[in-house]
């Protein structure tokens, strides 16, 4: 079992001088190369676009409105659900032959005990006690995705005459630990909410 580790750019500098030590009027400069050596297994992609830069990806869920949260939703609800996948092509099918996928919330949001992942309290304009859900879906896998923990039991196989393979996954709104439908309901707002994911290779 392997992690997915991501190059780092590496910069060196070093100053030429002209003349020698006791010249007058010696010119002097610097200059920095930068280069990268990557150990990356496969390259990700968001629902196969596979011209994207990095593996920072945004997946947009459909506005739905305060009275979508009426009643209780819990972790299985499909509220404003979207489905992406996480595209793996020019895998290494040496070192690689199943990938998965595990999700920590990142860049100020947290996760609940029972693994719903909680945007930012502090973002201006925020949507009050919204939550997300995030679900996998497909490769028999269809069950809750709980961020922060090590649960996610989604498995792709990465073909080996292709070096491809698709993770699927479902996003949906969900109420905030706090709600409660008289008394602290949902108010509307943005959400946002960042996850990192770590690929892992069998």
């Amino acid at each position: 079992m392997s992690f997915k580790k991501y190059g780092m750019a590496a910069a060196v500098a070093m100053v030429l001088s002209a003349g020698s030590a006791v010249a007058a009027d010696s010119d002097t400069g610097t200059i920095t190369f930068h280069g990268m050596v990557s150990n990356n297994t496969c390259q990700v992609s968001l629902d196969q676009k596979i011209d994207q830069n990095g593996n920072d990806f945004d997946v947009t869920l459909d506005t739905v409105f305060v009275r979508d949260f009426a009643t209780a939703l819990g972790d299985t609800s499909t509220l404003g659900e979207k489905k992406f996948s996480l595209s793996l092509t020019g895998c290494d099918t040496e070192t690689a032959k199943k990938a998965s996928a595990q999700f920590s919330s990142w860049a100020g949001s947290s996760s609940t005990e029972g693994g719903l992942l909680v945007p930012p309290s502090n973002a201006q304009g925020a949507a009050k006690n919204v939550n997300l859900v995030l679900s996998n879906d497909g490769n028999s896998a269809t069950d809750q995705i709980k961020v922060d923990q090590t649960n996610n039991t989604q498995k792709a196989d990465i073909d080996p005459s292709t070096g491809a393979g698709n993770l699927y996954y479902r996003v949906a709104y969900t109420q905030g630990q706090g709600w409660d439908a008289s008394s602290n309901p949902v108010s509307p707002g943005t959400v946002q909410a960042q996850v990192a994911f770590t690929m892992i290779y069998e």
